[in-house]
């Protein structure tokens, strides 16, 4: 059985479970995740339809062909631009019961299925998928972790170059090439923040030309294979910034708190605190404005969350991120940010850049 189907039987045992007469999955990063399938939403529907017994396909005919490995594995259901893709995916639908949809449904798909429908029951199939995800198995963790070192060679390339009088565009457009080169799929922007402008904690890159004595923060990754790399390094340019030497002292501490507090059966909240407590005690409280962490995988943003609100147990095979940060307007930022692993001896890091303080 190969990785796919297994997945889709694990979600068949918890519809047993829970009762659910069927999913409905459009594109997205669950339909990759049951399917292998990195299919873009697109103006003609498509979705993955699965009952207790069957694991079904609808998608335009003359799409069929795209994808020989889907064709092999599930049953389709192929329709022309003459039919009602809405009414012949109903048609997969059981009469009763209750049935669970992916998130990234489209509102008028799913109203549409509910008029033809009535009589059925909705909910969303997080309750089904994201304990799948949310718990990475060996090969998913190998993925993740290739990443993460591939975009910490980026940044290193990128550190033995000047940096002086070079715009955060400039540098960030450069670090999009060296990621690529190191075999990424895909890569965005990133944040690339200089000076007062490291103290935003989401910066959009700009046209400030990088000084010495700068602030300098990077949070970067890419994807590869489906997976997302994610980490973060504050630097100072050439000189150290006042203060930033003991600021950073606190968020090195801080992140070191959360990795430590870390632990399978721990609530993501305890994780948080743990972090956030470090930087409340040296006085900065009030400058760390985000929660500590998130899970990672398919998604940039997926679960467990670590953040005060969720009070849920961390697990083995939970990969995310510990990324403390201070944020003082009109000065600087910092911010450190590893990606971290639960395994059955302990919490690891996915990352190996060093996190001491660095001049560049």
């Amino acid at each position: 059985m190969c990785v796919y189907e297994n997945r889709r039987a694990l979600l068949q045992r918890g519809m047993q479970r829970e009762e659910i007469a069927a999913v409905v999955v459009p594109p997205s990063s669950d339909f990759l995740y049951l399917t292998g399938s990195p299919r873009p939403e697109a103006q003609r529907p498509a979705a993955l339809v699965m009952t207790q017994e069957r694991a079904v396909l609808l998608m335009p005919a003359f799409e069929c062909g795209s994808e020989p490995a889907l064709a092999a594995s599930l049953e389709l259901c192929p329709y022309s631009d003459e039919q009602d893709a809405a009414s012949l995916l109903a048609g997969l639908l059981p009469a009763r019961g209750c049935v669970a949809v992916g998130r990234q449904m489209r509102a008028s798909l799913l109203l549409s299925l509910q008029a033809h429908r009535a009589a059925l029951r909705w909910q969303s199939a997080d309750s089904l998928l994201v304990p799948l995800r949310s718990r990475k198995s060996a090969e998913e963790i190998r993925i993740l972790e290739t990443a993460q070192h591939m975009a910490e060679r980026a940044l290193t390339r990128l550190l033995e170059e000047p940096l002086i009088g070079r715009t955060e565009k400039e540098i960030a457009a450069r670090l999009r090439q060296l990621r690529l080169d190191e075999g990424f799929d895909a890569v965005g922007n990133g944040i690339v923040a200089s000076g007062p402008n490291t103290a935003l904690p989401h910066h959009v890159n700009g046209d400030r030309a990088v000084c010495r004595g700068d602030a300098l923060m990077f949070d970067i990754g890419g994807t590869y294979r489906g997976y997302r790399a994610d980490f973060t390094r504050t630097f100072a340019v050439g000189r150290l910034p006042d203060g930033f030497e003991d600021v950073y002292s606190v968020v090195l501490q801080a992140h070191l708190a959360g990795r430590d507090a870390a632990a399978a059966g721990v609530p993501a909240s305890d994780v948080d605190q743990a972090a956030r407590r470090v930087i409340s005690q040296a006085g900065y409280g009030p400058f760390f404005t985000h929660r500590l962490g998130h899970g990672i995988g398919l998604d940039i943003h997926e679960a467990p969350f670590i953040a005060a609100a969720n009070t849920a147990p961390l697990e083995t095979g939970n990969v995310f991120s510990c990324e403390p940060g201070i944020y003082l307007p009109g000065r600087f930022g910092i911010r450190i940010e590893d990606l971290l692993v639960l395994q059955d001896d302990g919490v690891h890091s996915l990352n190996t850049l060093s996190k001491q303080l660095q001049i560049v």
